[in-house]
Parts: structure tokens; C-alpha cells; sequence
């Protein structure tokens, strides 16, 4: 019998920031905050989740910033 197991990341887009400027592309365009969630997968079902990162980033050039969780659920309850 096998086991297989292994660990995955799940992105979920949790709305609009605002309008801002990318360093990176320059554009300006509105910014979107991710949450992103690494699961232990077993049979390629996520089960457990042992890691979050909250994210903001360009939906131009795909460019992002780590945000503290306090910042994202502020930015979330603006929305």
C-alpha cells in the first residue's frame, strides 16, 4: 500500500487595495490582496494548514509585497 503525501500552496484573492504605482513595471493600476496558504496534502487533498502569507501585488507585471496580517485584515475591513 502506498502513502502519498506532500504540501501545496492555495492562493485566494480577498479583494482591491487601491490605486497605486509599481516600481517594478510602472504602471498604475488598483493592487490586490492575497492570502496565500501552504497545506499537508495526503492523496493530493490539502488537510492541514501550517503556513499563511498575506500579499499585495501588481496584476500588471505580477510584482508583490508581504503585508503583516494586521495590515491585510485592516485593508480588508476598508473593503
Amino acid at each position: 500500500m502506498f502513502i502519498i503525501w506532500g504540501f501545496r500552496d492555495l492562493d485566494k484573492e480577498l479583494g482591491n487595495v487601491e490605486y497605486l504605482h509599481c516600481n517594478r513595471c510602472n504602471n498604475d493600476s488598483t493592487w490586490r490582496l492575497m492570502k496565500r496558504t501552504s497545506w499537508f496534502t495526503l492523496f493530493f487533498i490539502p488537510v492541514i494548514p501550517y503556513h499563511r502569507v498575506y500579499y499585495v501585488y501588481c496584476p500588471i507585471c505580477r510584482w508583490s509585497t508581504k503585508v503583516p496580517k494586521e495590515e491585510a485584515k485592516r485593508i480588508m475591513e476598508k473593503n
